[in-house]
This record gives structure tokens, C-alpha cells and sequence, in this order.
């Protein structure tokens, strides 16, 4: 019984990170642009540590135990022991979590892409006509009859 214990305080501490999951995936949705990167950053720590929580559940139990069954939600719920219900029902708990996260994934994506295009836009604008510092400097060697390129002004030694 020690193990189930050991799986269940697991658990809820995934909970907590998967719920801080979502609330990162929620506020790339509405951060300012340039808090996007801290918030991939936050989210890509929570799930390695995820990962990490996940994989010492996975050495609490034996491939086929009950217990790992019960975390993976493999097995029907009516079927198992009070004490597993308990696992069964905090994995389905995290699932929840962890689908509308996933569901936000498309958005979140579509709104980096959308806002790349128009920094590249921006970027492009800035950089031709002549507005453009490389422009300006190219037209000025050329309206003074100067090559811009090689200049003929360069002593030589």
C-alpha cells in the first residue's frame, strides 16, 4: 500500500503542474507579444517536469500492476479497488486539464504565425522605399554621381 500512497501525492502534484499548464497556454493567448517567449519557456519547464513526475509514478509499479493500469486509464473504472478508483480518478482529472491545453495548441500557434507575418511585414516596409536607411544611403552615392560600391575616393598605397 505503500506505493499507492506514494502515487496518489504524485498525483496531485501533477495536478497543480498541469493546471499551471493550461493557465501558461491560456495567457499566450492574450500576453503581450513580447512575453511570448517566457511563456513557451514556462510551459516547456512544466511539461519536463511532467515527464519527470510521470516516469516516478512508472517506477512505483510493475508494467501490468493494477495501480500502473489505473494511472494510464486502461482498465474499466468499476473494476478496480476503492483505494485505485482513486488513482483511476485523478489521471481522469489531469486528462481534463491536459485536453484543453492541447486545445488551445492550434490557436496559440495561428496567433505566433499571424504575428510573425506582421513583424516580417513591418520589417519589409521598414527596409524598402525611402524610408529605408540602406535606401537612403545607396540613393545619396548615386545622386552624387559616386560609385557606392567602390568607392573612387580611396587613396591608394
Amino acid at each position: 500500500m505503500e506505493n499507492f500512497e506514494i502515487i496518489i501525492e504524485i498525483q496531485k502534484k501533477l495536478l497543480i503542474l498541469i493546471k499551471k499548464y493550461e493557465d501558461a497556454s491560456r495567457k499566450l493567448l492574450e500576453c503581450d507579444i513580447d512575453e511570448i517567449t517566457n511563456h513557451v519557456n514556462t510551459r516547456e519547464s512544466i511539461i519536463n517536469r511532467i515527464a519527470e513526475l510521470t516516469n516516478q509514478i512508472y517506477c512505483q509499479c510493475d508494467e501490468d500492476s493494477p495501480e500502473r493500469l489505473a494511472f494510464k486509464n486502461k482498465c474499466d473504472r468499476s473494476s478496480l479497488p476503492d483505494n485505485l478508483k482513486e488513482i483511476f480518478d485523478l489521471r481522469q482529472e489531469f486528462n481534463s486539464y491536459a485536453v484543453r491545453a492541447r486545445d488551445m495548441d492550434p490557436e496559440i500557434t495561428e496567433r505566433i504565425t499571424i504575428n510573425r507575418e506582421l513583424l516580417l511585414e513591418k520589417i519589409k516596409k521598414i527596409n524598402s522605399g525611402q524610408t529605408a536607411k540602406a535606401a537612403k544611403y545607396f540613393n545619396s552615392g548615386i545622386t552624387e554621381g559616386k560609385n557606392v560600391y567602390f568607392p573612387e575616393n580611396k587613396k591608394k598605397i
